[in-house]
């Protein structure tokens, strides 16, 4: 495998009963993600990659921040949301490759960025609001206990692959080299990053009874988005104002979305972490697109 993904150096672990395939820096990690001490007012979004996760992101957290999409546009999506096990996606000799060639303001960046975020949010003011690919059996301990909100997204695994291919061919760390045909086998056999996608969703779905738990589906998300609001502004104890709804569909409109700098993530060109040349972060929608490339027919015949 790391003859087509060639942004990985080190290789990848495959963790617990349903062998997560998680990069090999996961292990000098796992300790602290696992002991990460959680908030009662932590509000956390918990998704297997390209499930809506940026979107859904965006909506949470204005939301929860009383519709202000002026500071949501000043405040990259990331800082605002940190990432929480993001720097296991960044291996040390990639990250010693791309400072080779950025000059002292771009390397200080990366390293700000590529600070594990369990450092970062450890201080962090209430309410944190934390992404996660991981799923729900390798969250904190203590977060069943501590009552913090968790918003599980779910979609339809062909898009999810679709996406996911074009997601590894554009990050530099991930590198990945191979076909669709190839990438659909590893989806399926869940040797792809925070794979096995079905246990991963099946932990979700089964945590859906749990007061705490949010369980949604980002087809339900796009196709009614004011009920979709609606059901996370509920589930938070916060008010949305039909107004304010109609605002915020706008706001998360793929058309303006993909052209928002704050969410689009095109900044990481500048860090050399994204390939030129490749599929943008932000692509063509949020549902059926494996529809749209040159994939339906490998997914269809397999």
């Amino acid at each position: 495998m790391l003859e087509t993904f060639r942004g990985e150096k080190t290789g990848w672990y495959q963790v617990g009963p349903k062998k997560y395939f998680l990069p090999s820096k996961y292990a000098q990690e796992a300790d602290h993600f696992l002991s990460f001490k959680t908030r009662s007012d932590d509000i956390w979004i918990c998704t297997f990659p390209r499930s809506g996760t940026t979107l859904t992101q965006e909506m949470i957290w204005l939301i929860a921040n009383n519709f202000d999409f002026e500071r949501a546009k000043s405040i990259p999506l990331a800082e605002r949301f940190p990432f929480f096990e993001f720097n296991i996606s960044l291996h040390d000799k990639a990250i010693e490759m791309i400072n080779e060639n950025l000059d002292l303001k771009k390397q200080e960046m990366l390293r700000h960025i590529t600070q594990p975020a369990y450092k970062i949010l450890k201080d962090a003011p209430s309410p944190r609001f934390i992404k996660t690919h991981f799923p729900p059996s390798l969250l904190p301990r203590d977060i069943w206990q501590t009552g913090a909100k968790i918003i599980y997204v779910a979609r339809n695994p062909k898009d999810v692959a679709a996406s996911y291919y074009h997601l590894c061919r554009l990050w530099r760390t991930i590198g990945y080299e191979g076909g669709f045909d190839q990438f659909w086998d590893h989806f399926k056999s869940g040797l792809v990053t925070w794979g096995p996608f079905w246990p991963h969703v099946k932990e979700g779905w089964e945590c859906r009874s749990n007061p705490n738990v949010l369980f949604l589906f980002c087809e339900d998300i796009i196709n009614d988005m004011p009920h979709s609001i609606q059901r996370i502004a509920n589930f938070l104890g916060c008010n949305a104002s039909k107004d304010q709804i109609k605002a915020l569909q706008n706001h998360l409109d793929i058309n303006n979305f993909k052209k928002n700098p704050a969410v689009n993530f095109e900044c990481l060109k500048e860090l050399k972490l994204l390939l030129e040349n490749e599929q943008p972060f932000i692509r063509i929608g949020m549902y059926s697109i494996y529809f749209h490339t040159d994939t339906i027919y490998i997914i269809s015949s397999n």
